[in-house]
């Protein structure tokens, strides 16, 4: 009778043990599934704020890039306007219209123009958390063309200055009207024949204009129309 109850015993015994294997299995497993999902709805709400930000991005962007549009086509008038200086200054064909003769000399001795545009779009783009949609791909694309246009408008405003100076700096050296222009703005006779007329004077402003309207004026008119292009693409993806 004692040995049926002890095996009855150990019966239930091993009964209860694998059912509390079970159940504790079967915990496990929930606890894994909800961990799960709770990093799941994370993720997606993660993925849903970083592609709310990129939204947000691609619109700041936009308008940027129709700032920077305006500017570059206010630009693009200003070094005709200059231009036409040079060329009356060199004796070649020009828009009389454009040029105001009391601003002749300053214009072509003094007048430095550089694009100036603001480096924001790339911070923000640089900044931000990306997801992998095309738009994002394509802000990326915007970012290292700035940063490309960047460069090289840099340098050439480099140069510019250069021969601007230069040129400055060969009148202070050889001329004795210069410090009358400089101090007074004053420009006697001399100073006006010299700087219309003299031959060494039309080749340094020759190669100024070179620098101005061949390859400045040629950079800003392929950046101009590099914005506009990323545009249209930026405004077809939201």
């Amino acid at each position: 009778m004692k040995f049926f109850n002890k095996s009855r015993f150990k019966m239930l015994q091993g009964k209860r043990l694998s059912n509390y294997i079970v159940y504790a299995l079967g915990e496990i497993i929930l606890v894994v599934i909800g961990i799960l999902i709770a990093l799941w709805i994370n993720n997606w709400n993660k993925e849903q704020q970083i592609a709310t930000a990129n939204n947000d991005l691609q619109e700041k962007v936009l308008a940027q890039l129709e700032r920077d549009i305006n500017a570059i086509d206010d630009f693009s008038k200003e070094l005709n306007i200059l231009d036409q200086y040079f060329l009356k200054l060199l004796k070649r064909a020009h828009d009389s219209t454009l040029v105001n003769e009391n601003k002749m000399i300053s214009a072509v001795l003094f007048d430095v123009k550089d694009l100036g545009l603001s480096k924001q779009s790339v911070n923000w783009i640089d900044a931000a958390q990306l997801d992998n949609s095309k738009a994002s791909e394509m802000l990326v694309n915007v970012s290292q063309m700035y940063k490309l246009y960047f460069k090289n408008i840099d340098d050439i405003e480099t140069f510019i200055y250069k021969k601007t100076t230069s040129n400055l700096e060969y009148l202070e050296a050889t001329q004795s009207w210069y410090t009358a222009l400089i101090t007074d703005l004053n420009c006697n006779a001399d100073c006006s024949d010299y700087l219309l007329n003299d031959p060494s004077h039309h080749a340094r402003i020759a190669s100024l204009r070179l620098l101005y309207i061949d390859n400045y004026a040629e950079l800003v008119r392929a950046f101009y129309f590099d914005l506009k292009h990323y545009k249209e693409q930026l405004e077809t993806s939201l």
